[in-house]
């Protein structure tokens, strides 16, 4: 698959270009248009979530899609994880499953990488690997799924690939602590 990403320069994004969304993942822009928001004339940029057949719409402010950052290169996603394989200690004293869902939820909606990189560590900590609550295996699933894709599209691999490697890392520090 040929991916075309935005260039890092200041030039504005263009049609075909592949951006980050904090929520969705890789999104291709496929249109750019112009709407009356308020009486107001407001630049938007129409996407399309890759691997999905999703499509979004966000606001763009000139040269900026607003809260859309590059994919990740290979030096952040070898941070990533690096952060990911740090061994996970247990907490010393645990908050309510309804307190910690909710905190997790909270961060996850920032959509920054580091963040869900967090969640992922917390949620397996917490369930030894495998998460037995359906709104745990949720989150995990909001966590991992869209940096698996941008994974797989950075380093050319299938997202399953990409999902297992990230599950996989985080589950072998989980077991580094506990030995």
């Amino acid at each position: 698959m040929s991916v075309a990403t935005a260039s890092t320069d200041s030039a504005a994004p263009q049609v075909g270009d592949v951006l980050t969304h904090p929520v969705h993942g890789p999104v291709r822009i496929v249109s750019t248009c112009t709407r009356q928001v308020r009486g107001t004339a407001r630049d938007y940029v129409d996407l399309e979530v890759i691997g999905d057949e999703m499509r979004i719409s966000v606001p763009s402010d000139g040269k900026d899609v607003v809260g859309l950052r590059p994919l990740l290169q290979e030096p952040e996603i070898t941070e990533l994880f690096e952060q990911l394989s740090q061994p996970i200690e247990p907490l010393a004293k645990k908050a309510s499953w309804a307190h910690r869902i909710k905190s997790l939820q909270m961060q996850l909606q920032t959509g920054r990488v580091s963040d869900r990189v967090e969640v992922i560590r917390n949620i397996v900590r917490d369930s030894g690997g495998t998460p037995s609550s359906l709104a745990e295996r949720n989150l995990l699933k909001q966590a991992i799924t869209p940096l698996a894709s941008e994974i797989a599209i950075a380093r050319t691999i299938s997202r399953d690939q990409a999902h297992d490697l990230l599950h996989d890392t985080a589950t072998g520090a989980v077991e580094a602590a506990a030995a």
